[in-house]
């Protein structure tokens, strides 16, 4: 999967993915009222999306595999998100949290320190597992039907996957890591300086997380050892100062995208204390094989 700017040519199958998204994914918004569900679509044609995608002050990208559009979003350059669809054929594979992801970078890019929506009832639990409360008395945009004003504040998280060396600021984290009585970053070290774990196979990755200039948060993605074709959340760990702040769900959910590009299971062995945490980023408890949790791909598909 590749999120990429729409071109004018992907209007009709972008149309066609926002369509059949309201119709068969948002049920729970229309209950299959036809005079809410000829008000919600009467702006989803192609020309209209077409008009969509030339708008300078309006970003719309799509969620690609092969010539296939899985999802599209749309984000204005105030920081409005106003789309944020996933095509019924591609449910439960991380594509609106992927696209959600691009959107927020997006409006970064464009200057902005915040993110606002209008979320369907549909779409209301996912938009709170990314971050997003709850910003004013519902409206009733779509049609009879409430949605629900949304706000997030977008810290200015910066992502680098490491491939050469152990990042700048590593000793720093490995010193708190080990006053706290973590010796998860003293292992990232060591294995990295013999070469025993590069996270340099298929699938796998390691990601540092800054904060303004200061290096946050580590984690990676390894090969898992007992679950064929599975991956496992390894040497997550985020600096105290910069805990409950966003950085370590920015971090979290980037390895989640990695895994989903490979279409990859992924565990964890969650820390005591940090199992509500990796629960609101979709995993359930499951005590097997050496890790405690699962991630259950069953995220909501997003309309609106």
């Amino acid at each position: 999967m590749k999120i990429r700017d729409a071109v004018p040519a992907d209007a009709a199958a972008a149309c066609q993915v926002l369509r059949r998204s309201i119709v068969e994914l948002c049920v729970a918004d229309h209950h299959n009222d036809p005079a809410i569900l000829e008000r919600w679509l009467a702006n989803k044609t192609p020309e209209i999306v077409t008009s969509w995608i030339a708008r300078p002050d309006n970003s719309v990208l799509v969620a690609v595999e092969g010539a296939a559009i899985l999802g599209v979003g749309s984000v204005r350059d105030p920081g409005e998100i106003t789309l944020n669809y996933v095509s019924p054929d591609a449910r439960f594979r991380g594509v609106s949290r992927a696209l959600l992801r691009a959107l927020e970078a997006r409006a970064i890019e464009r200057g902005n320190n915040q993110c606002t929506l209008l979320s369907t009832e549909t779409a209301r639990h996912f938009y709170h597992s990314n971050g997003y409360a709850e910003d004013g008395p519902p409206q009733g945009k779509f049609g009879t039907s409430s949605s629900y004003p949304m706000s997030k504040q977008l810290a200015a998280i910066r992502l680098e996957q490491v491939t050469e060396q152990l990042p700048a600021g590593f000793e720093t984290l490995r010193v708190e890591a080990l006053a706290e009585g973590y010796k998860l970053v003293e292992r990232l070290a060591v294995d990295w300086a013999s070469g025993a774990t590069r996270f340099d196979r298929a699938g796998e990755a390691l990601f540092a997380a800054y904060r303004g200039g200061d290096l946050a948060a580590v984690g990676g993605l390894t090969i898992d050892p007992a679950i064929p074709g599975a991956l496992r959340m390894r040497r997550f760990y985020v600096r105290n100062e910069f805990r409950r702040s966003g950085v370590g769900r920015r971090l979290a959910a980037a390895l989640l995208d990695r895994a989903a590009e490979e279409d990859r299971q992924v565990m964890v062995n969650a820390a005591p204390g940090t199992e509500a945490f990796w629960q609101s980023l979709g995993f359930a408890a499951d005590e097997r094989d050496g890790h405690t949790h699962m991630l259950q791909r069953a995220e909501s598909s997003v309309c609106g």
